[in-house]
């Protein structure tokens, strides 16, 4: 019973604690993911800033971004990526230098990683606004149609018209080592047909740009919430299996780390995660608890309903033995006086047999007594008549003396003296050799 109910108390615990990891990871999903589309949304706004208007000047650029941004912390930077072709390639690097850019010029990452002049191809996607310019100069003028990743999002995004994310870069301008990622939103001439993939590549003028910093981003949303010993990874399903992994936010007990945790280390316990659309990629946010959420979340109660019931059976137990050993302790009385009995019974019935073998000898003496009476101390007798003086003074004959005072008949006869005495000629007749001898 106490094993039943601690392994009843304990799954309870851990269905409280799954219960409540659940909440948590909840909580953290929707926030992220409420986030990014905020993120999502001020592009949009941007793009729509761009639909509206016939020309935008790099100053009016500017103004509008520059209050959006104080929003948005997880965006590095904003800007105008116009498709330019290979013809008016010097035509736009000679208006920005007159703009006061004097070193103005298409560029591109070499394979050392230098920033170096782009070399000439028919087209460009030029970095040609942005803002803020401090701390991102090293993409002023950037031709990110030279990268494999960004050109993948460039003609993605031409050709279905909506917002496209770039898989993980490494962006031009970053310094730190955390991934981020471009928002390209295609802005195409006004009043031009854009029913097929065809008519929108034909027609498009460029691209709003959002600079996104992941990690930024995701410390931004999670600001609010406290340390619950919980860690968040990011992934994007949609790169290549070596590329997929965005960003990793560790609990803040620990120390930060560079590197994700394994997906196998991760799956096992508590493990919540959510696969959602952003920008046209699936992007899947895994949450898994740290030791840190464990040790904020011992299961005592378990342990301590086993302690009681331990106890509580320890002294039943307890009792339980006194109580055995109790009714040994009656029981060998019980035997002990048992053989005690029948010891004595046997020597009552013994004694039994004694005391009646005792009353019958008692008995026969007492018959024996009855049958027989001794005449004992001094006879007073007669000299001459031969007769018994009685204790009243009396004196009778022998006989009578001896028939009163014993048991025994008196029979008379005559013995052979007396016969011849008193009856010579019948002793002669009954004693004839008798009288030869004589």
């Amino acid at each position: 019973m106490s094993f039943i109910l601690f392994l009843l108390v304990h799954n309870w615990e851990k269905k409280n604690q799954r219960t409540e990891f659940k909440s948590w990871a909840k909580a953290y999903t929707n926030a992220v993911e409420s986030t990014l589309n905020d993120y999502k949304g001020a592009l949009l706004f941007l793009g729509d800033f761009f639909n509206n208007s016939t020309l935008v000047t790099r100053k009016e650029f500017t103004s509008f971004v520059a209050n959006i941004l104080p929003r948005y912390p997880g965006i590095q930077a904003f800007g105008w990526n116009p498709l330019v072709k290979d013809t008016n390639r010097a035509l736009y690097e000679s208006a920005a230098r007159k703009e006061g850019f004097a070193d103005f010029e298409f560029t591109e990452r070499a394979q050392t990683n230098a920033m170096v002049r782009a070399e000439r191809r028919e087209e460009y996607v030029i970095v040609y606004y942005l803002h803020p310019l401090a701390g991102n100069t090293a993409a002023f003028g950037f031709d990110i149609a030279s990268d494999k990743t960004r050109l993948t999002a460039i003609n993605k995004g031409s050709h279905t018209g909506k917002t496209t994310a770039t898989a993980r870069l490494k962006l031009v301008q970053e310094t730190g080592n955390q991934f981020g990622t471009l928002l390209l939103l295609p802005i195409y001439h006004l009043d031009r047909p854009l029913n097929t993939p065809e008519e929108r590549r034909k027609n498009l003028k460029g691209f709003v740009v959002e600079v996104l910093r992941i990690g930024t981003a995701i410390e931004t949303s999670l600001k609010d919430f406290s340390d619950e010993g919980l860690c968040l990874t990011i992934y994007d399903m949609s790169a290549d299996k070596g590329n997929q992994f965005l960003y990793q936010r560790p609990s803040r007990i620990l120390k930060s780390r560079d590197h994700p945790i394994s997906a196998g280390k991760i799956q096992t316990g508590l493990f919540w995660n959510k696969t959602f659309d952003f920008a046209e990629r699936r992007w899947k946010m895994v949450i898994h608890p740290l030791d840190g959420y464990y040790h904020s979340r011992k299961m005592w109660q378990a342990w301590i309903v086993s302690l009681g019931l331990v106890l509580l059976t320890s002294l039943l137990a307890f009792y339980l033995l006194k109580k055995i050993l109790y009714t040994a302790e009656i029981e060998r009385r019980v035997k002990t006086q048992a053989q005690t009995n029948q010891q004595l019974e046997t020597e009552i019935k013994d004694r039994t047999a004694a005391e009646a073998e005792r009353d019958l000898t008692i008995l026969n003496l007492q018959h024996a007594l009855n049958e027989v009476k001794t005449l004992r101390g001094i006879l007073p007798i007669c000299s001459f008549c031969k007769k018994i003086r009685d204790d009243k003074g009396y004196w009778e004959q022998v006989d009578v003396y001896i028939h009163k005072h014993s048991q025994a008949d008196i029979s008379h006869g005559i013995c052979p003296d007396c016969i011849k005495q008193h009856y010579p000629k019948e002793h002669k007749t009954l004693y004839p050799d008798k009288d030869k001898d004589d």
